[in-house]
């Protein structure tokens, strides 16, 4: 079910990194994944799923690298993690009766409701949570 798995966190991460890239510059693998303590072989695979489903675009050579295809205002949490996430939009109801259908549909338009957050908007939660943060040596 909604269940976020390590690679789901990983492109979530990695897309708000490429959210926070204001000059819509290219970012490099290798920099996104130390901004986001992300294995770099792990994040390739990430970044190409995320190429699939259309929400980065990348160019290639020496000063090529990665950038959000679409503006952050117009991509969902759940569209992220739906690109990452094998089962975001269904699940194993293997069930020979559909005595559960409602409960399933229902369940599917509640999770859509609450990763329905833009870029823009994690972001600014983000930022607004991360200044509440008070650190004592």
């Amino acid at each position: 079910m909604a269940i976020v798995s390590t690679k789901g966190s990983y492109g979530l991460t990695a897309m708000i990194i490429l959210a926070k890239e204001t000059n819509k510059e290219l970012l490099q693998i290798k920099d996104i994944a130390a901004q986001g303590s992300i294995p770099q072989n792990y994040l390739e695979q990430i970044l190409v799923l995320l190429k699939k489903s259309n929400l980065v675009e990348s160019i290639r050579g020496a000063n090529g690298g990665y950038k959000l295809s679409k503006d952050k205002n117009n991509i969902t949490v759940y569209e992220i993690l739906n690109s990452l996430e094998c089962c975001m939009d269904h699940t194993d109801n293997k069930s020979k009766d559909n005595l559960l259908q409602p409960f399933w549909e229902d369940t599917k338009k509640k999770i859509k409701g609450i990763f329905s957050l833009t870029l823009y908007e994690l972001e600014e939660f983000l930022e607004k949570n991360s200044q509440n943060i008070t650190y004592h040596i």
